[in-house]
Parts: C-alpha cells; structure tokens; sequence
C-alpha cells in the first residue's frame, strides 16, 4: 500500500474518531480533500509520461482553458484538477506545455481559488511562459471592489442579484443574511464543503494590473465581456481583464 493510502486511512479513522474536535475535523477534510487533487495530478503526469493520445492533446493545444468547470469554449483545451475536463491537470504545479507555443489562455473564477502569492503568482508566470510572443491572457474574477463598494452604499439590489447568481444553491444562505456576510462570502467562500472550494485572494483591477505586469505582460487592460467565450453567469460582479505577451 502506497503512502497517499495509507495516510487517507488515518485521516478517515481520525474523522470517525469520538474525541475528534470539529476544528481537527474541518482539517482533516481538507486533508482529503488536497490528497484527492493530488492522486488526480499524478495520473495525468503518468498518463504524459507514457505519451500517446494524451501526449499528442497536448501537442497539438494552442488555446487552453484553465479551470472552466462545466463552462467549455469550443476550440479551447480544457485543464482542470477535477473532472469535467479534457485533461485532468494541477496547475499550482505549473503547466505542461513547452515555451511559448500556446495563442491563448482564458480562464474565470479560478484565480482566487489558489493561495496568494505563491500559487498565484506561479500560475500566471508559467502561461507568460507558455504563450507565444503577441499571445494573449484572459482572466475573470469576481470584482472585489465592487463587493466593498456594495457594503458601504448597501445597494439591495447588487446584494440580491449576486446572492441569485453565484450562491443560490449554497447550503448555508440562512446564515448570510448581512452585507458584512456577503463580503466574507465573496473573500472565503465555503472553505470546509465537498463539493465548493475555498476563495484565498480578492482581486480589483489594481492588483490584477499589478500580478500581470510584474511577471512581464503588457497592454493590460479591462476586458469588454463576450458571451461568446465566456460564461454568462458570470458577468454580473465579475472583473475580466486582458494581457498580451
């Protein structure tokens, strides 16, 4: 028995445990969590390793799509750490493509899921890395200046709409029920859920501006919101923004 099962029994006999405090259990989950991710990245780097038509996928990809979810843009590779996806992928890890072969790279509400800064920033290094030359970076992410501006105006409107289009299937909303819960909300998210994964990063243009940049983009800018590539759901309180290599 390999070492990733033998530590997913203890966790899991520990999270059975009567003397377990709700804390342990709480971290315990992430633990699983974290080694299930880590199994999923594995596979694929011994699927790669051994070539073949997995191998030939990422070859031939000159658009990606990190993170998408269920949301996939035709004519995009799709790399994920959970399935859906058309290929299974750790991005915290770097990116499996050579130097400067990729024409562009999209992805929305995925940033603020990985820590700040060292996933963050080694994520987008390694897509300066991976693009061509003029190859461009498309990153959406919910807009943290917009939340903070909704706590102090108490815009109703703002808060009912975002509550409707990010969070309506959410089994805790009866405990959100104040503009300082949105707020946490949207910096935190659900960080002890199966299924919902913690935010670790609010991000404003300021600071979008200023991660691309120091990594080597330029021409960063706003992005104009096409329902073409992405997702419509997501326009509403998101902030989408552009770069070129």
């Amino acid at each position: 028995m390999d070492e990733l099962q033998k530590l997913k029994i203890s966790a899991n006999q520990l999270l059975e445990h009567e003397k377990a405090t709700h804390g342990l259990r709480r971290s315990l989950r992430k633990l699983l969590k974290e080694i299930s991710l880590l199994e999923n990245h594995i596979d694929s780097v011994n699927s790669l390793e051994k070539g073949g038509v997995t191998l030939e996928l990422i070859k031939k990809a000159t658009k990606v799509q990190i993170g998408a979810g269920v949301h996939r843009i035709k004519g995009c590779l799709n790399i994920d750490i959970v399935p859906p996806a058309d290929f299974i992928w750790d991005v915290r890890e770097g990116l499996p493509f050579g130097d400067n072969c990729l024409e562009l790279i999209f992805s929305e509400h995925f940033l603020e899921h990985v820590d700040y800064p060292i996933s963050s920033k080694k994520v987008i290094s390694e897509c300066f890395r991976v693009l061509k030359k003029g190859g461009e970076i498309i990153i959406g992410v919910p807009d943290s200046e917009k939340m903070i501006n909704n706590y102090f105006h108490r815009n109703d409107y703002f808060y009912k709409k975002i509550i409707v289009n990010w969070y309506s299937k959410r089994n805790f909303l009866p405990d959100v029920n104040t503009y300082i819960d949105l707020l946490n909300f949207h910096l935190r998210d659900q960080d002890d859920d199966a299924k919902y994964n913690p935010h670790f990063w609010g991000y404003d243009y300021e600071k979008m501006y200023s991660l691309l940049h120091d990594i080597g983009f330029s021409k960063i800018k706003k992005w104009k919101f096409d329902e073409s590539i992405a997702n419509p759901k997501r326009r509403f309180g998101s902030l989408y923004v552009i770069a070129i290599k």
